[in-house]
């Protein structure tokens, strides 16, 4: 195992910039997500790291050793990408010991180490098969079977997941998650899914624009977002968002939402007469006929063990989550309501949230 270290870099191609100035601690062992919308620069850091491109400014170490210009065979690291990249004429067998072959290690360390990793991922009965004869999740378990037996400091994962279908993505997000159980090596996995970001990291990193917008445990920055972009990201339904003013004085306090609507709570951050959108997670929000929100559903969509309507409300979507028993059809007029000490608030002009 090894720490990574990445200090202030930089990344351009020609005049554009790409990255600008990130700076990550990787501790020993930690399953480290880096997650963002396609572009926003994850997978450039990631080929940064392992050596396949050049940091414009700043440093990566890996193991407390500066690795800036040590070739990608020489910092130890083994890489599982998008694309399976087998060998379509070798076996099962061929494709996980190649590396060690091309290293001249001793036939009975190699046949031993085949064996470790087919046991581990479950393909012992597929050694002698060639690609072309597996489903895509046992190509991709060879892809991660030649990552293992390299034994290495640092497991980079680049999108492994994202040719497979959702049944098939769900059973790998539990494979790959075992696997750095059992190996503890220290893992830096890219992806644009919050999904596998949220069931599967340690420690996440939310990119956009080729900046770090927020570095936390799944439940951090699920349950404090730090701007309205990690907010609108992390989350399955997406957070609602409603945009009004805030208004305290000694007899009520609560937001005026821009239709007019007065949101009454025990209390709110901001100063009066600030703009600011409230927060509320689809799951926080309720069916209540004493609820303070009209809205009309507009969509159905059940499940199985839960239903997620989506509401109109003057110009603007809400989405919620209920449950499966209850029975709601598009047009009907429903009062909602939402757990306000679970609510979210950001200055709307900065998009920073208010504490």
């Amino acid at each position: 195992m090894a720490d990574v270290g990445i200090q202030d870099i930089t990344k351009s191609f020609g005049k554009v910039n790409v990255i600008h100035g990130v700076s990550i601690d990787i501790k020993h062992g930690e399953f480290v997500v880096l997650v963002g919308p396609s572009g926003c620069g994850k997978s450039t850091l990631l080929r940064m790291i392992a050596g396949l491109e050049d940091p414009t400014t700043g440093t990566i170490s890996i193991g407390g050793q500066v690795v800036n210009d040590y070739l990608p065979k020489e910092r130890d690291v083994a890489m599982v990408f998008q694309s399976y990249a087998l060998y379509p004429h070798m076996t099962v067998r061929q494709n996980i010991s190649f590396s060690l072959e091309l290293k001249k290690r001793p036939k009975a360390e190699i046949a031993q180490a085949v064996q470790q990793a087919s046991d581990i991922l479950g393909l012992g009965e597929y050694l002698d098969r060639r690609p072309k004869a597996l489903s895509g999740g046992q190509r991709q378990r060879v892809a991660m079977g030649r990552a293992i037996v390299r034994n290495p400091q640092v497991f980079l994962f680049d999108e492994p997941l994202s040719n497979l279908d959702a049944k098939l993505r769900a059973v790998m997000r539990k494979e790959v998650k075992l696997l750095h159980q059992r190996l503890k090596t220290t893992s830096v996995y890219v992806t644009h899914d919050q999904t596998e970001a949220m069931t599967m990291a340690d420690k996440i990193v939310v990119m956009n624009d080729g900046t770090i917008e927020q570095i936390g445990s799944p439940l951090d920055l699920y349950n404090h977002p730090v701007n309205l972009f990690v907010a609108s990201f992390i989350g399955a339904p997406q957070m609602n968002l409603l945009e009004g003013t805030v208004e305290r004085d000694s007899s009520r306090a609560g937001v005026f939402l821009q239709n007019g609507s007065f949101f009454k709570l025990d209390s709110v951050p901001g100063a009066p007469g600030q703009a600011v959108k409230i927060g509320i997670r689809p799951e926080d929000l309720q069916v209540n006929r004493d609820g303070q929100i009209s809205a009309m559903v507009e969509v159905v969509e059940p499940m199985g063990s839960e239903t997620h309507l989506s509401c109109a409300f003057n110009g603007n979507e809400l989405r919620l989550v209920t449950d499966a028993s209850a029975s709601f059809k598009p047009g009907a007029r429903v009062w909602l309501d939402f757990n306000a000490q679970k609510s979210h608030f950001f200055d709307v002009e900065t998009g920073l949230r208010i504490e």
